[in-house]
Protein backbone atom coordinates (compact mmCIF):
# COMPACT_ATOMS: atom_id res chain seq x y z
CA UNK A 1 0.00 0.00 0.00
CA UNK A 2 0.88 3.08 -0.54
CA UNK A 3 -0.25 5.11 2.34
CA UNK A 4 1.57 4.93 5.64
CA UNK A 5 0.08 3.55 8.57
CA UNK A 6 2.18 5.80 10.72
CA UNK A 7 0.75 8.86 9.15
CA UNK A 8 -2.61 8.31 10.74
CA UNK A 9 -1.40 8.50 14.42
CA UNK A 10 -2.73 12.25 14.81
CA UNK A 11 -6.29 10.96 14.81
CA UNK A 12 -7.81 10.86 18.15
CA UNK A 13 -11.06 12.14 17.70
CA UNK A 14 -14.39 10.09 16.12
CA UNK A 15 -16.16 10.16 13.32
CA UNK A 16 -15.66 8.64 9.67
CA UNK A 17 -13.50 7.34 7.00
CA UNK A 18 -13.06 7.33 3.39
CA UNK A 19 -10.67 5.28 1.79
CA UNK A 20 -10.04 5.50 -1.76
CA UNK A 21 -8.65 2.13 -3.40
CA UNK A 22 -7.35 1.35 -6.49
CA UNK A 23 -7.20 -2.22 -8.14
CA UNK A 24 -4.29 -2.64 -10.67
CA UNK A 25 -6.02 -5.50 -12.45
CA UNK A 26 -9.24 -7.11 -12.02
CA UNK A 27 -9.57 -9.61 -9.09
CA UNK A 28 -11.69 -12.35 -8.17
CA UNK A 29 -12.02 -12.86 -4.33
CA UNK A 30 -14.25 -14.97 -1.88
CA UNK A 31 -15.49 -12.02 0.81
CA UNK A 32 -16.50 -14.30 3.62
CA UNK A 33 -20.33 -15.05 4.02
CA UNK A 34 -20.82 -12.59 0.24
CA UNK A 35 -18.74 -15.54 -1.32
CA UNK A 36 -16.80 -15.06 -4.57
CA UNK A 37 -16.79 -11.53 -5.75
CA UNK A 38 -15.35 -9.70 -9.08
CA UNK A 39 -13.23 -6.29 -8.55
CA UNK A 40 -12.83 -4.68 -11.64
CA UNK A 41 -9.72 -2.78 -12.04
CA UNK A 42 -10.44 0.87 -11.41
CA UNK A 43 -10.67 3.05 -8.27
CA UNK A 44 -13.35 2.51 -5.18
CA UNK A 45 -14.71 4.43 -2.32
CA UNK A 46 -15.11 2.54 0.88
CA UNK A 47 -17.11 4.49 3.80
CA UNK A 48 -16.62 3.47 7.39
CA UNK A 49 -16.82 5.13 10.59
CA UNK A 50 -15.33 5.23 13.70
CA UNK A 51 -17.47 6.83 16.66
CA UNK A 52 -15.99 5.27 19.84
CA UNK A 53 -12.94 6.12 21.53
CA UNK A 54 -9.52 4.18 22.02
CA UNK A 55 -9.39 0.72 19.83
CA UNK A 56 -13.17 1.83 18.32
CA UNK A 57 -11.51 5.21 17.18
CA UNK A 58 -10.46 6.46 14.08
CA UNK A 59 -7.20 6.03 14.65
CA UNK A 60 -7.01 2.39 15.50
CA UNK A 61 -9.48 1.47 13.07
CA UNK A 62 -7.56 3.16 10.01
CA UNK A 63 -4.28 2.02 10.87
CA UNK A 64 -6.14 -1.97 10.83
CA UNK A 65 -7.07 -1.16 7.71
CA UNK A 66 -3.70 -0.40 6.42
CA UNK A 67 -1.69 -3.63 7.80
CA UNK A 68 -1.53 -6.40 5.54
CA UNK A 69 -1.37 -8.77 8.34
CA UNK A 70 -4.23 -9.44 10.24
CA UNK A 71 -7.30 -11.63 10.95
CA UNK A 72 -9.92 -11.38 8.87
CA UNK A 73 -12.86 -9.60 9.99
CA UNK A 74 -15.03 -7.22 7.98
CA UNK A 75 -15.16 -7.88 4.24
CA UNK A 76 -12.86 -4.89 3.31
CA UNK A 77 -10.00 -6.96 4.82
CA UNK A 78 -10.09 -9.32 2.15
CA UNK A 79 -9.80 -6.45 -0.66
CA UNK A 80 -7.48 -4.84 1.01
CA UNK A 81 -5.38 -8.19 1.62
CA UNK A 82 -4.90 -8.48 -2.14
CA UNK A 83 -1.48 -7.14 -3.53
CA UNK A 84 -3.56 -5.81 -6.53
CA UNK A 85 -5.30 -3.52 -4.05
CA UNK A 86 -3.39 0.18 -2.80
CA UNK A 87 -4.89 2.97 -0.81
CA UNK A 88 -4.33 5.91 -2.58
CA UNK A 89 -5.76 8.37 0.35
CA UNK A 90 -7.68 8.49 3.45
CA UNK A 91 -10.27 11.37 3.89
CA UNK A 92 -10.78 11.47 7.32
CA UNK A 93 -13.93 13.98 8.84
CA UNK A 94 -14.10 14.32 13.20
CA UNK A 95 -17.71 14.54 14.10
CA UNK A 96 -19.71 12.95 16.68
CA UNK A 97 -22.41 12.13 14.53
CA UNK A 98 -23.59 9.46 12.46
CA UNK A 99 -22.93 10.90 8.56
CA UNK A 100 -21.17 7.29 7.03
CA UNK A 101 -24.35 7.03 4.84
CA UNK A 102 -25.27 10.10 4.22
CA UNK A 103 -21.84 10.47 2.31
CA UNK A 104 -21.61 6.86 0.79
CA UNK A 105 -24.85 8.66 -0.86
CA UNK A 106 -23.24 11.45 -1.89
CA UNK A 107 -20.50 9.45 -3.85
CA UNK A 108 -22.66 7.18 -5.05
CA UNK A 109 -24.91 10.07 -5.87
CA UNK A 110 -22.54 13.02 -6.81
CA UNK A 111 -19.53 10.86 -8.37
CA UNK A 112 -21.70 8.58 -10.55
CA UNK A 113 -19.95 5.44 -8.63
CA UNK A 114 -21.88 2.07 -8.58
CA UNK A 115 -22.35 -0.66 -6.47
CA UNK A 116 -19.82 -3.58 -7.03
CA UNK A 117 -21.37 -5.92 -4.52
CA UNK A 118 -24.36 -5.84 -2.90
CA UNK A 119 -23.85 -6.12 1.19
CA UNK A 120 -20.16 -5.21 0.81
CA UNK A 121 -19.41 -3.38 4.72
CA UNK A 122 -22.96 -2.57 4.87
CA UNK A 123 -24.52 -5.49 7.29
CA UNK A 124 -25.18 -2.78 9.73
CA UNK A 125 -26.66 -0.94 7.53
CA UNK A 126 -29.84 0.73 7.96
CA UNK A 127 -30.03 3.50 5.50
CA UNK A 128 -30.58 0.71 2.40
CA UNK A 129 -27.27 1.89 0.99
CA UNK A 130 -26.78 -1.27 -0.91
CA UNK A 131 -23.06 -1.31 -0.09
CA UNK A 132 -20.28 0.96 1.40
CA UNK A 133 -17.88 0.01 -1.35
CA UNK A 134 -18.56 1.90 -4.16
CA UNK A 135 -16.72 1.53 -7.72
CA UNK A 136 -16.01 4.65 -9.96
CA UNK A 137 -16.18 2.95 -13.62
CA UNK A 138 -15.03 6.42 -15.61
CA UNK A 139 -12.63 7.65 -12.78
CA UNK A 140 -8.87 7.66 -14.55
CA UNK A 141 -7.62 9.97 -12.29
CA UNK A 142 -7.76 10.16 -8.38
CA UNK A 143 -7.21 13.55 -7.29
CA UNK A 144 -10.12 15.29 -8.50
CA UNK A 145 -12.36 12.62 -6.16
CA UNK A 146 -10.48 13.59 -3.25
CA UNK A 147 -10.52 17.35 -3.85
CA UNK A 148 -14.81 16.98 -4.42
CA UNK A 149 -15.56 15.19 -1.76
CA UNK A 150 -13.32 17.37 0.73
CA UNK A 151 -15.28 20.42 -0.71
CA UNK A 152 -18.34 18.36 -0.15
CA UNK A 153 -17.39 17.43 3.82
CA UNK A 154 -15.99 20.90 4.67
CA UNK A 155 -19.45 22.28 3.39
CA UNK A 156 -21.26 19.41 5.94
CA UNK A 157 -22.59 20.17 8.66
CA UNK A 158 -21.93 18.63 12.28
CA UNK A 159 -18.03 18.20 10.10
CA UNK A 160 -15.90 19.30 12.86
CA UNK A 161 -12.32 19.23 10.31
CA UNK A 162 -11.47 17.29 7.31
CA UNK A 163 -8.24 15.84 7.02
CA UNK A 164 -6.51 14.11 3.63
CA UNK A 165 -3.47 11.52 3.96
CA UNK A 166 -1.95 10.65 0.75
Amino acid sequence: MKTDANLVSEFSASGIYMLLLRVSREVTLTVGKLGKQRFPRGYYFYTGSALGKGAAGLKHRIARHLRKEKRRFWHIDYLLADENVSVEAIIVAETNEKMECKTNQYIKGMMGAEVPVVGFGASDCRKNCGSHLLYLPKVETADFLVQKLVRHLRSASGILSVHVVH
